[in-house]
């Protein structure tokens, strides 16, 4: 553990993942000592280092949501997520920052495959922090893609469940009816450690041979989203799959942007609802994109918030149906249209990611490979909803067909 934490402490201060003050080498250490004298059978996920988004509560840490706002404003009970893996024996590491609120306006984190280059967002803190190896675990938050996007940017494993799976308790939301806990992790055997921890209903499987598993394509406006570099990679991808898998070629949906204007339209409305009260008292506090976010939510009717509710619920009903009706098990597809992006001024592009927020789907991401600049491309695997077990499997079985441990195991910290 001593050399973990000199790691994190010659590191830290290139990245910026932790949320300043919450990092603490001698309290890491006096856990990790209480921690030894404990079963690991008992305590499954013991002195696995996790760090936690910072819209979450932690007991004795402030919840300041990337803002300026008084964090006293977001003072409440430490969210179960986090207990959890506390009482599996994780030790908490410290805060990771996030875009102010979960919506846009990123905070100093740096990408450590690439300190040139976003993290992604608004999970940033999430994805770097177990990308550079302070972390095992990170939990975030996913409105649009701030889970998937940030494990994709730094080239580590990401994981979004079906809408409702991990409780929010504990959580500022942005959107109640888009909002998902989720995590990153540093491979696919941490992941299947946590889940069955936080995920509610996790139903144990036995091992098995994936056999006659179905994966589709999303054909059409959505693909077409992809820059040509990513949909070179991701096509040779997929030709190393062919192999093993049934590939389908299918429309998603006509038009990708239409889906994503409504999805925006709906968590806009609802960031609205959450800081309403707040943003009359400290505007100028905001940071300029939660300022237009709020405002655009403001302009936003409840009859027309209706109408989108009532729409996303049908949209979410037939894109669900339609994976049974046409046998696709899963869905696969880059991450984002490009690789992270230069600079640190955005969180990125996540209308690859939306949809799936949007319908409620299980995503995995996994690393596929890495570019010159030692930008990772990933993929993201969906799943059918409330199928997030099977998701895990699969998703491990595609792990070991693309060698994902060996891309994860060769990769090193931008020096």
């Amino acid at each position: 553990m001593k050399k973990r934490i000199e790691h994190i402490n010659k590191y830290e201060g290139r990245v910026k993942s932790f949320v300043k003050g919450t990092f603490d080498n001698d309290r890491i250490l006096e856990d990790w000592t209480k921690n030894q004298s404990k079963a690991s059978i008992k305590f499954p996920l013991k002195d696995l280092l996790f760090g936690v988004k910072d819209i979450i509560n932690v007991d004795g840490y402030p919840t300041r949501c990337g803002s300026l706002l008084p964090s006293e404003l977001f003072k409440g009970s430490q969210a179960s997520c986090v207990s959890k893996l506390l009482n599996a024996g994780a030790i908490f590491a410290g805060k990771t920052v996030t875009a102010e609120f979960a919506v846009s306006d990123p905070g100093e984190t740096r990408n450590p495959r690439n300190l040139f280059h976003t993290p992604g967002g608004s999970s940033s803190g999430s994805g770097a922090s177990v990308a550079a190896g302070f972390c095992d675990i990170a939990i975030g938050t996913q409105t649009s893609g701030s889970v998937i996007r940030p494990a994709g940017y730094c080239g580590v494993v990401g994981y979004k469940p079906s809408f409702g799976r991990i409780s929010r308790d504990g959580v500022l939301l942005f959107s109640n009816s888009m909002d998902h806990v989720g995590l990153c992790t540093s491979d696919l055997d941490v992941l299947e450690k946590v889940l069955p921890l936080i995920v509610d209903g996790w139903r144990f499987q036995k091992p098995k041979v994936i056999k006659n598993i179905s994966i589709g394509i999303p054909e059409g406006s959505y693909i077409n989203l992809s820059k040509p570099n990513v949909l070179k990679q991701f096509l040779d991808t997929i030709q190393l799959l062919k192999e093993k898998f049934y590939i389908k070629n299918l429309e998603l949906v006509r038009d990708i942007e239409s889906y994503n204007r409504k999805i925006d339209e709906i968590t806009f409305a609802e960031l609205y609802k959450v800081h309403s009260v707040w943003f009359q008292r400290y505007k100028e506090l905001y940071g300029p994109i939660v300022r237009k976010t709020i405002e655009a939510g403001k302009k936003i009717s409840p009859e027309d918030f209706t109408s989108l509710t009532n729409r996303s619920r049908k949209d979410r009903k037939l894109l669900q149906m339609l994976m049974i009706k046409k046998g696709i098990d899963i869905w696969i597809a880059p991450v984002a249209p490009d690789v992270a992006p230069f600079g640190i001024d955005s969180t990125g592009d996540f209308r690859m990611n939306s949809i799936w927020s949007y319908i409620g789907l299980p995503v995995i991401a996994i690393p596929t490979g890495i570019n010159k600049n030692n930008l990772p491309y990933s993929i993201q695997i969906v799943g059918r909803f409330g199928e997030d077990e099977k998701l895990l499997q699969i998703s491990k079985f595609i792990g070991e067909s693309l060698k994902v441990p060996r891309i994860l195991n060769s990769w090193e910290l931008h020096k």
